[in-house]
């Protein structure tokens, strides 16, 4: 089954969604597609100081952009429907702000899309707790990667790399 890693970036956890990444994978951890996308938006239109200075200098990394956040929402949704038939969906710390992703996208149009969201959405920060990591560990560190976090692309190849290697891989702490 292919794997359908995703990140978001939102103007503190319960803004404006202000960056999507997703990468499918297959089960060798292979990209076989992805999505990376921005909204075109200001420092000064962004509420959060600690996202002007974390999440901010990145979202011209994006490979889109999109002029409002539910063009945001509706391209990212599409890529979903693409995948989702057959792939898992995996977030990293996955509350509030992927939960609240896919549930922005279902409520967009509630009665065609209540049971197209990811079911399970599995979360790697559960996962990595149960193979006995410590709470929030420096995921640069575990995927081997040197990359800039908050970055939700690099995020999200962070988050394979760490899931081909310690879920996939079985290893442990």
């Amino acid at each position: 089954m292919k794997k359908f890693f995703v990140d978001a970036e939102s103007d503190g956890l319960y803004g404006a969604f202000l960056s999507i990444a997703a990468m499918v994978t297959d089960d060798a951890g292979a990209e076989l597609d992805r999505f990376y996308a921005s909204v075109n938006i200001s420092c000064e239109q962004i509420h959060s100081e600690w996202v002007k200075e974390n999440v901010y200098p990145d979202l011209k990394n994006a490979e889109a952009f999109f002029d409002t956040e539910s063009e945001l929402l509706d391209a990212f949704w599409s890529f979903w429907m693409k995948h989702r038939k057959d792939s898992v969906c995996i977030a990293y710390v996955q509350y509030p702000v992927e939960c609240r992703l896919f549930t922005r996208c279902v409520m967009k149009n509630e009665a065609e899309r209540a049971f197209l969201g990811p079911f399970p959405l599995y979360d790697l920060s559960t996962l990595l707790a149960a193979r006995g990591f410590s709470f929030n560990p420096d995921m640069q560190v575990l995927s081997g990667l040197n990359l800039r976090a908050h970055d939700a692309m690099n995020d999200v190849r962070m988050m394979a790399a760490v899931w081909n290697r310690l879920i996939d891989g079985q290893e442990k702490q």
